[in-house]
């Protein structure tokens, strides 16, 4: 007879609920508070417990979705990528859960619900390791697909001068200028150095970081640029400068968006300095 103690099944349940909540934000590149995390797994969790005692409607397919989803929009809330965040965390846990499964048989252990206490820890990590690395390879090879043969001329004009910058498509910049909802391409500092005095570019290139180099920009008068946040994936959020140019064209179209500088600088084997979404 298996005995199941619910605080060991409530802890087991909430390491798991968190690594997939975290590795959903890893993947998408979004920065989710620790904090919210933590609720959304201990409600997973809760869920778990009770689902496994009570069992009949509450073990029900419609059920765990829906816990599911509330628990994405606890750590990510209303996210204009949410559901792609559901989509993203329902494959993680069901590559997780087969990956248990596979990892279980394989150290002689049984992996079913009723003999969860069966399943050891070591077990859990082999298998959370199996199930990111899936995702993140096929995450990879989904991004050089969108992006293979994309690049493209970038004409910005600013001040009257105007540059032409070689520009990479990327379907999955979603970056926008947080006032206005404009769309934001990002273009290297020097592709883009044309455009500004040489007080503007000393102060781009020297200031430790984006909002410091506002601050300078601002008290000499200059207020063209703006402060953008973005989030990476492997990075924390940071701040870019960006500025609303008199002109953008990609090719023969014209795009209503900002500029955000790169100071750090994107120059790329394949040849472009600038990223632009759709």
């Amino acid at each position: 007879m298996v005995v199941l103690y619910a605080d060991q099944l409530f802890l087991e349940n909430l390491i798991v609920d968190y690594i997939l909540l975290l590795a959903t934000a890893k993947l998408t590149g979004i920065t989710a508070r620790r904090t919210r995390m933590g609720l959304a797994a201990g409600l997973g969790a809760l869920y778990g417990v009770f689902a496994l005692i009570a069992g009949g409607f509450f073990t029900s397919w419609a059920v765990k979705i829906t816990v599911g989803v509330v628990m994405v929009m606890i750590v990510f809330g209303s996210s204009s990528r949410l559901l792609r965040l559901i989509l993203i965390f329902f494959g993680v846990s069901a590559a997780f859960a087969g990956a248990v499964m596979a990892s279980a048989f394989i150290r002689g252990e049984d992996p079913s619900p009723l003999n969860a206490g069966d399943v050891s820890f070591g077990t859990l990590l082999l298998a959370f390791a199996a199930a990111f690395a899936l995702f993140s390879g096929a995450f990879r090879a989904v991004t050089r697909h969108r992006l293979r043969g994309e690049i493209d001329r970038l004409t910005v004009t600013f001040n009257g001068v105007s540059v032409r910058v070689p520009a990479l498509t990327d379907t999955g910049n979603d970056l926008a200028e947080p006032v206005s909802g404009l769309p934001v391409a990002v273009c290297s500092l020097e592709a883009l150095a044309p455009l500004f005095s040489d007080e503007v570019l000393e102060i781009l290139r020297s200031a430790p970081d984006a909002p410091a180099a506002l601050e300078r920009l601002y008290d000499r008068g200059i207020f063209s640029f703006r402060l953008v946040p973005y989030r990476a994936v492997g990075k924390k959020e940071g701040m870019l400068p960006a500025f609303r140019p008199d002109s953008l064209r990609r090719g023969g179209r014209e795009l209503t968006a900002f500029v955000a500088v790169d100071r750090a600088g994107m120059e790329s084997a394949a040849g472009y300095s600038a990223i632009v979404g759709v």
